[in-house]
């Protein structure tokens, strides 16, 4: 008894903890997909660290204004160290004697300092121990404008790699809105599929009953059934498309491969219209890789104000504070100090400075050119995409038109068939109509979404507005 007990905690247990580790399932609206996309999105976390890199660049090239400190220390041995000798004469105080005219001695001088000799001296020129502690602090003074430029070019840098970063996220939004609206559409189409193949089903099932009344011929209920047997082929290979489409959303999503969606919204007409001088000019004004094309000739006109300044003379000024030993030809240990101002001029390089200004004229010219190719093909891109707008408003009219007529002549047919008025081949080509007429209005209804997004995009409207 008390181990069938103890199996079913076990079995209870385990039943708790298989329910607890099953994922919920995820609730997703376009927007909500958009965020996921945003926040899991590889490309958008690469232009983020991107931005970082910019700035501590342009941070760095800040730092070329300030002092450079450095500090070192060095040791060496000297093993030879030069001495040079001199003579030292050696000195006494001596009396001098005193003599008459006639050469008598009469007596003594003072003592007065006179030379008894001479004595060698050694000197050594430097000591075999060197000891030196330095502290060095460097500041340019002027380059021409080199160092300004540079950071010139350092922040339009960074503005680059922000413009990058806002056309990364706008690309990731329009994909998860593409994807989302292209999954809600299979999920759609798999369902209309299984409504119409459950009327098709229907349609057989009272084709069948006839016949077996001699009410139908055979030839009939076979076309009926083989029509139901190719809408069970179309709708397995729609089915299989959603699971694909699904997948392909969850991974734009940046989200696990297993994890369930329930998708929320329905594909629904929403007016939005704009002319097309308008949506041009936003896009001209607003697209980001124009923003960082535009930065670019900038930054090229910089590169050749640095060249052409390469090969003028730039000057500096350094300070080195030393706690040595020796100091001079003091033994033991003392601090020291120099100052050094100079100009520094390159003479010759081999051209090479030469080159490097035309290849910064190239560099601006080609950025020039970019810009306005770019330009072109925004301006060819926003009115494709206006274009496709206005074009699948107009087949979303359309096919809602026919929708209704679809629908109102399946129902004419169903009652006609079941009168002997029309024939099976008439209902199942009014049937086929219909479904075609309701698979295109959901392509144009979700057609219509994805072109908005697009357009978005190409106008530089990167946030919902």
């Amino acid at each position: 008894m008390n181990r069938l007990k103890t199996i079913s905690i076990a079995i209870l247990v385990l039943a708790v903890s298989v329910a607890a580790a099953r994922p919920d399932t995820m609730r997703l609206d376009v927007d909500s997909a958009v965020e996921l996309a945003l926040q899991n999105n590889h490309a958008i976390h690469q232009a983020l660290a991107k931005v970082q890199e910019a700035t501590a660049g342009k941070g760095a090239a800040f730092g070329s204004f300030l002092p450079q400190l450095s500090a070192g220390g060095t040791y060496y041995h000297m093993g030879t160290v030069n001495e040079f000798s001199m003579e030292m004469p050696i000195m006494q105080m001596m009396p001098l004697p005193v003599y008459d005219p006639a050469g008598n001695l009469i007596g003594f001088t003072d003592s007065i300092p006179m030379t008894v000799g001479a004595d060698t001296m050694t000197m050594s020129m430097g000591s075999a121990d060197n000891f030196v502690l330095r502290g060095t602090a460097q500041q340019t003074i002027f380059t021409w404008g080199k160092l300004l430029n540079a950071y010139r070019i350092a922040g339009l840098s960074l503005n680059m790699e922000k413009h990058g970063l806002r056309l990364a996220r706008a690309q990731v939004r329009t994909r998860a809105v593409e994807g989302f609206y292209g999954a809600l559409l299979a999920q759609r189409m798999s369902e209309l599929m299984k409504e119409s193949y459950s009327q098709l089903k229907r349609h057989v099932d009272q084709v069948a009953i006839l016949y077996d009344n001699g009410l139908a011929a055979k030839l009939d209920l076979m076309r009926a059934r083989v029509g139901l047997t190719n809408m069970r082929s179309q709708l397995s290979q729609i089915e299989s498309g959603a699971d694909l489409a699904l997948a392909a959303l969850l991974s734009t999503l940046g989200l696990e491969p297993e994890t369930p969606l329930e998708l929320i919204g329905e594909l629904e007409y929403e007016e939005w219209s704009i002319i097309l001088a308008p949506a041009t000019d936003s896009a001209l004004r607003n697209r980001p890789e124009l923003k960082q094309l535009r930065d670019a000739p900038r930054m090229a006109d910089l590169g050749v104000r640095i060249a052409q300044t390469a090969n003028l003379p730039t000057m500096f000024a350094q300070f080195n504070y030393d706690y040595k030993n020796p100091v001079g030809f003091e033994p033991g240990w003392g601090t020291d100090w120099n100052v050094t101002a100079g100009v520094s001029m390159p003479l010759f390089t081999g051209l090479t400075n030469i080159n490097k200004l035309k290849q910064a004229r190239a560099r601006h010219r080609q950025a020039k050119v970019a810009l306005a190719m770019v330009e072109d093909a925004v301006r060819l891109e926003v009115k494709a995409l206006h274009s496709t707008l206005g074009q699948e408003k107009e087949n979303i009219a359309c096919q809602a038109e026919n929708v209704e007529v679809a629908e109102a002549a399946l129902v004419m047919a169903e009652t006609g068939y079941q009168n002997g008025l029309v024939t099976n081949l008439e209902y199942l080509d009014t049937q086929l109509a219909l479904t075609q007429s309701q698979v295109s209005y959901l392509n144009s209804l979700a057609n219509h979404r994805i072109a908005q997004a697009k357009l978005r995009q190409a106008m530089g409207i990167t946030e919902e507005e």
